[in-house]
């Protein structure tokens, strides 16, 4: 060392001592106290950089991972539990909602009645049933659970009556049909489908 005041001179020469440990460390501890914070910092940094055990590239090998993956590969996808009920119209709001009733060729009003749970579920048709499950990507047994499951707005009914609310205001699909205004075509369409159904 050339200027042993020098503190850089003083960590240089103690970061190329040939080993780190606790007896070097206090070697140079005692000899220079006014720089115990730096060497003890230094020590560990160094220390640490030279720890046995590290792979060159930084990771360490798992035998076991080549077949965990192989594992999660192999995996299929869950079913979504049969409580859980998608709703359709989440996703079918403005524009996609006319889409929608546009796909099924009915009037938006008679497809609002089935968004807002005034169908009875057992009255719908299962030739509409599919061609609601295939316009909104859904398997027909999700279209029939959120048939099931769709209640004419309960949670608002709540807020105003002391009463627990009912389905007074639900419709069978037919009189649903028979009271939307609609085109003499989309009407015999969708009676057709209640007639191959046997709903009279």
């Amino acid at each position: 060392m050339s200027n042993p005041h020098d503190p850089e001179a003083i960590l240089d020469a103690f970061a190329v001592e040939a080993t780190h440990d606790w007896s070097t460390l206090d070697r140079y501890l005692r000899q220079y106290p006014e720089l115990t914070e730096e060497l003890i910092d230094l020590s560990s940094e160094l220390r640490l950089a030279n720890a046995p055990g590290k792979p060159a590239g930084g990771t360490v090998a798992d035998p076991g991972l080549e077949a965990a993956w192989q594992e999660f590969l192999g995996c299929k996808r869950q079913a979504v539990p049969s409580n859980e009920v998608v709703n359709p119209f989440v996703r079918c709001k403005g524009a996609a909602f006319v889409q929608l009733a546009a796909a099924l060729n009915v009037p938006r009003s008679f497809l609002t009645a089935f968004r807002d749970g005034l169908v009875t579920a057992t009255s719908i048709p299962e030739p509409f049933t599919r061609r609601f499950a295939d316009a909104t990507s859904l398997s027909v047994e999700s279209a029939r659970d959120y048939f099931v499951q769709a209640q004419p707005g309960l949670a608002a009914l709540a807020f105003k009556s002391d009463v627990k609310p009912s389905h007074q205001g639900q419709k069978t699909f037919r009189e649903l049909v028979l009271a939307t205004e609609m085109t003499d075509e989309q009407r015999q369409l969708l009676l057709r489908d209640c007639d191959a159904d046997g709903l009279y």
